[in-house]
């Protein structure tokens, strides 16, 4: 799908009529967004630029040199970025942005929270973005903003699970259960979710360092003024995942131990409430024999005694157990 945005006098425009035409791509166009181009489509986007687009093959190599390169005056960079953060399975897509001139193509299979609010916001023809490095600039600081809502969200809910689940010296009040098995998943997710946004961050943190460097590729003041600002965004939520990644090892670490002490105290309270009932089962076993020659067989007080003796018996461990302050 092919999505042409133009310089509508010095704003940002949506072209829909041209996204669909078979002519080349209108002069005027500034930002060539491709959401799994055809081969039609990628040869638009390549006859505009006048260079070759990377194809998903070389978008999905993790080496820097074939991720961040200057050919031919041309710059293209790819890097990964954070989508389905909302659902149960969060994903990184790649994304490739090139560069020539005042223009921009995109390239992505999977369209980012980014790249879709911008393509809204294009539809009324109001962005101040006139060249590609702007419209650059507005997608990868949608991307960083994206991910530090992600964080953000993470962060809160570490939080309300240690709330709920580690009080500190408050202990659990009677009755109260808590589903271990949904705790363990809900940790489990944000720690998969921090994982996918530092995957992101570090892919970013290359890219803006590549770009800051200006290095093969004559980009103005101002974008790499933004690229350095850029950079200590991304440095700084790289370091706030990090810190979410160890509270989440803290909490899962926490959840598994409070796990088994819990599982310990409930072995140990049914051991010692078999302990506790051996004595009288061992009386009824030895008073409810049934021999002939049986001594008290024929005591007319064989019975009471012997439910006097069960009591005793169940009473004196229990007294020594909480003596002891076992339970």
């Amino acid at each position: 799908m092919l999505h042409v945005f133009i310089n509508d006098g010095g704003f940002l425009r949506w072209a829909k009529e041209a996204d669909t035409a078979s002519d080349p791509v209108p002069p005027r166009t500034v930002w060539l967004d491709l959401l799994n181009p055809t081969t039609d489509e990628l040869a638009r986007a390549e006859a505009m630029i006048g260079a070759p687009l990377p194809t998903r093959e070389q978008m999905a190599e993790i080496e820097e040199s074939s991720r961040l390169r200057v050919v031919n005056g041309v710059l293209s960079m790819t890097v990964t970025a954070l989508v389905w953060a909302d659902t149960d399975e969060p994903r990184i897509a790649t994304v490739s942005f090139v560069l020539a001139g005042r223009r921009l193509v995109t390239i992505h299979h999977i369209d980012p929270q980014a790249f879709l609010a911008l393509r809204r916001r294009a539809t009324h023809g109001d962005l101040p973005y006139p060249k590609g490095e702007a419209v650059l600039a507005a997608l990868v600081e949608g991307m960083v903003d994206r991910t530090a809502a992600v964080l953000r969200r993470t962060g809160i809910e570490l939080d309300a699970i240690n709330r709920r689940n580690f009080r500190g010296r408050t202990l659990r009040s009677r009755g109260e259960t808590l589903d271990d098995s949904q705790t363990l998943k809900r940790i489990g997710h944000a720690g998969h979710l921090i994982g996918k946004a530092r995957v992101s961050l570090a892919s970013l943190n290359r890219m803006l360092d590549f770009f800051a460097r200006n290095e093969g590729w004559s980009a103005g003041k101002s974008t790499r003024r933004w690229a350095r600002t850029a950079l200590q965004d991304v440095t700084g939520l790289d370091e706030y995942a990090g810190f979410q990644a160890g509270k989440v090892a803290l909490l899962l670490d926490s959840a598994l131990g409070r796990i088994n002490v819990e599982q310990n105290e409930i072995v140990k309270i049914v051991s010692i409430i078999t302990v506790l009932l051996f004595p009288p089962t061992l009386v009824a076993s030895i008073c409810g024999m049934n021999f002939t020659a049986m001594p008290g067989s024929d005591e007319p007080h064989g019975y009471p005694s012997s439910l006097l003796l069960m009591l005793l018996s169940a009473l004196l461990p229990m007294i020594f157990v909480r003596l002891r302050r076992w339970l």
